[in-house]
Formats: C-alpha cells, sequence, structure tokens
C-alpha cells in the first residue's frame, strides 16, 4: 500500500473587491471571496463589510419620534446642567467640579433619553443628542451675557464650562451610540 500524494488543483480565489489578492477566505453567510482586509472575524466566523452592515441594520429600531424626543430633552437638560455648572463658578476650583461633572451629567442625561425612547437604539440618536445638549447649553451660556451686554468676553473664558461641556457631550455620545 503506497500512499501518494497528488497536488490538488482547486481554483484560485480572488477578493470580489481587490481581483489582484489571491485568497482562501470567504464571507460565512455569502459565501464571497474575501481578503483579510474585507472581511471582520465575528464570533460565528468571518464576515464581509456588506453583511455584517445587513446584520447591524436590524439593531437600529429608533422611530422619528424617538429622535424628537431626545432633542427636546436633550436641549432641556443640557441647559439646565449648563446653568448649574455656570453658577458653580469658583475660578480653578470650577475646573475640578466640571471634570467630575461633566461625565455625571452626560450619564444621566444619556440614561433619560434611553428610558424615555424605550431603551430602542438609533443609528443616529447619540450625535442628535449631543447636538441638543450642546444648543441647550450655548443658550444658556449666551442668552443672559447678551442680555446685560456687557459680560459674553467674561462668560466666554469660563474654562470649566467648557470642561464641562466637552465631557458631558463625550459621555452621553458614547452611551448613546449604537
Amino acid at each position: 500500500m503506497s500512499f501518494t500524494t497528488e497536488p490538488t488543483t482547486q481554483a484560485k480565489l480572488y477578493c470580489v473587491n481587490h481581483p489582484q489578492t489571491e485568497t482562501l477566505l470567504r464571507c460565512n453567510k455569502c459565501g464571497r471571496p474575501m481578503c483579510l482586509r474585507c472581511v471582520q472575524r465575528t464570533p460565528v466566523g468571518y464576515r464581509c463589510k456588506e453583511c455584517l452592515g445587513e446584520q447591524r441594520a436590524g439593531y437600529y429600531t429608533a422611530t422619528p419620534f424617538d429622535y424628537a424626543l431626545a432633542s427636546v430633552i436633550g436641549v432641556v437638560l443640557g441647559g439646565v446642567s449648563a446653568f448649574v455648572m455656570l453658577l458653580l463658578n469658583f475660578g480653578f476650583f470650577s475646573i475640578i467640579i466640571a471634570i467630575f461633572a461633566g461625565p455625571f451629567a452626560g450619564g444621566i442625561i444619556s440614561e433619560v433619553i434611553r428610558r424615555l425612547c424605550g431603551k430602542r437604539r438609533g443609528r443616529y440618536l447619540g450625535l442628535a443628542t449631543c447636538a441638543a445638549i450642546t444648543f441647550g447649553a450655548l443658550a444658556i451660556l449666551f442668552l443672559p451675557a447678551l442680555l446685560s451686554q456687557g459680560r459674553l468676553g467674561v462668560t466666554l473664558l469660563n474654562l470649566g464650562f467648557w470642561i464641562f461641556l466637552a465631557l458631558a457631550l463625550s459621555t452621553t455620545f458614547a452611551r448613546l451610540r449604537a
């Protein structure tokens, strides 16, 4: 009994997106040949970016009402939190307060929005909420300064406020992104 090693003659596969790149991988959902640049490893195997996009699209269940609700709540809570932060203007200590209060406020705002939206996810829900928070915070920042006609420069130099706003926005976006 002799064992012979015969070379297997399989047709060479080339990536669908990069025709010059030879590959042995296939998407385990659609079966198209893909190179390492075009697939992503998942717990169930390699998937192409198109199949992953279709799969992720099922996660986004937010309605237009959810976006409107998140925007209104973002403006209101962003304005309230900015007002509180402006009241806590204690010079250097406002920076320290902002470092702790910014993420705290962002977490509260994002959790209120998540619960009011029924924990539905939206592709741009975090972005819409951050825009609304920014609008509400800047309205609180500029409105009193414009009404008093003179303290706008002092108000804009409040470093604690800007640190607070940046940290609140980043926390909200991170918690609401899909």
